[in-house]
């Protein structure tokens, strides 16, 4: 008797490959494919997700690598494994989204180092009036995004040199396409508040070691918001 599959649904483009490999495991479970069961051909499943073969192909490669699947030249992709329970696309986005995090804190403390004790009383001000609207909002519990924003570019325009502020300008923004996922860490982003006044003072007072200190533990903070939204995501 000839077996009515549930189709695979269409994906958006974002980390194609890998959301690609996702609907290919959640078609895998909902129609409960066993070991040794034919996955359908790279020809359908481009059509199925109107995309490339090539989308397609690298996307059965990234399964192959996490033994979900054993691709056979000439005869196609077979099940090898049902028991994957993690999504691929944040399984790739947590180790991109780290990449990316500490690519960020080695290029801002840069930065802040080379602002130490060199910036005068308006630059200070301008430096100082986002911090003060974050701790603001800190004492009533918010964590405003804006203002935490808003300081970090603050540092990147001080340091005068444009090539460097569109590399962080650029980190920061594909940070923020990952941002939706982090969702919920506001709560800890709250206690790097107090980082930033520390930098703050570091970068007046001319402390070096105070300055690098502040960067780390932001850094830190961040590191520990990821892996507390990644707790929670194996939890639901």
């Amino acid at each position: 008797m000839k077996r009515d599959f549930i189709a695979v649904k269409p994906v958006s483009r974002d980390m194609l490959y890998t959301k690609i490999a996702d609907a290919i495991l959640e078609y895998i479970k909902r129609n409960k494919l066993k070991n040794g069961d034919k996955i359908p051909s790279e020809r359908v499943l481009a059509e199925q997700f109107s995309t490339s073969r090539n989308s397609v192909r690298e996307a059965l490669r990234v399964l192959e690598n996490e033994k979900i699947i054993e691709v056979k030249t000439g005869k196609g992709a077979y099940v090898t494994s049902t028991t994957s329970s993690d999504s691929i696309y944040l399984k790739l986005w947590k180790v991109n989204y780290e990449e990316l995090l500490e690519t960020k804190y080695l290029l801002e403390r840069c930065v802040v180092e080379k602002l130490c004790g060199k910036l005068t009383a308006d630059e200070l001000s301008y430096l100082e009036e986002p911090l003060i609207q974050l701790e603001t909002s800190a004492r009533m519990g918010i964590f405003l995004k804006k203002a935490d924003f808003v300081f970090h570019s603050h540092l990147r325009h001080l340091m005068k040199n444009s090539a460097l502020e569109q590399m962080i300008d650029n980190l920061i923004l594909a940070l923020d396409n990952y941002g939706e996922v982090l969702q919920g860490a506001e709560s800890i982003w709250l206690t790097t508040i107090p980082y930033h006044r520390q930098m703050f003072n570091a970068i007046k007072h001319c402390n070096y070691m105070e300055a690098e200190d502040a960067c780390k533990q932001i850094y830190e903070i961040d590191q520990r918001a990821l892996r507390m939204i990644d707790f929670i995501r194996k939890e639901l």
